[in-house]
């Protein structure tokens, strides 16, 4: 088969209004050129659009015109590059979809493998923060969780206490693995406040914890949180307050 007719199939199995890269087609890492070339073809047959430098999307026609990729793809299309995350949703908008918060954000804040951008696609604005943290596939709700443990005081109309609760709810729905990698992280990349709520949340299920964990935290350094004391009775051991 052809480079032409392969990338010709694989454009074809694509629903429309997915936005793709160069690197996500067969045959590109041996013939670059060629499968450039095949899409410039298909861009001016109008098989394809133009969604921004090296990026495309197959077109779908609607009632008032050309209907373009949906928020959700044009985020995807930011978190993945050549099939691999790089990313993840945080801040607000992650606090609003765990409901924590009931405020909907204008931007959309990206943890991001990369420089810093500021991006706007219609309506919809969407800003990246850098972090040092790799990013996998399977570390992204783990890496989501302990972001809201990190600025749980920060989050906007929301009540700690409340809030710490939910996130007892979804971490005692994690897998036993999962909570292991999660106090790794939590070690490995995360400030002190993450890490005693992690301790705290997980003492509070019963669930074993390393003592790596709480030697990881000094001693004196206490945690103003202003929990209730009767809905966490085990706190103070974390110096959480």
């Amino acid at each position: 088969m052809s480079i032409a007719k392969s990338i010709l199939n694989s454009v074809e199995a694509m629903p429309a209004g997915q936005i793709f890269g160069y690197q996500e087609l067969p045959n590109y890492a041996k013939s670059p050129s060629a499968v450039i070339k095949a899409i410039g073809r298909m861009v001016s047959e109008k098989r394809l659009e133009r969604f921004s430098k090296g990026k495309f999307f197959v077109p779908k026609k609607g009632v008032f015109g050309l209907r373009k990729p949906s928020d959700s793809e044009l985020i995807r299309s930011i978190l993945y590059k050549g099939g691999r995350v790089r990313g993840y949703v945080t801040g607000l908008s992650l606090y609003n979809k765990l409901g924590l918060t009931t405020q909907v954000p204008r931007t959309i804040i990206i943890a991001f493998n990369g420089g810093r951008q500021e991006k706007k696609f219609g309506t919809l604005r969407v800003k990246t923060v850098v972090t040092r943290i790799p990013i996998k596939e399977d570390d992204v709700k783990l890496l989501q969780y302990l972001d809201v443990l990190k600025d749980i005081k920060k989050i906007s109309d929301s009540n700690v206490n409340l809030s710490l609760k939910k996130m007892r709810r979804y971490i005692s729905g994690l897998s036993a693995g999962e909570q292991k990698r999660m106090i790794i992280l939590a070690m490995n990349y995360y400030g002190p406040q993450a890490r005693a709520l992690v301790g705290l949340i997980l003492e509070s299920l019963d669930m074993p914890i390393p003592r790596e964990l709480a030697l990881s935290l000094n001693p004196t350094t206490t945690y103003k949180l202003q929990l209730d004391q009767s809905s966490w009775p085990r706190a103070r051991e974390w110096n959480v307050r």
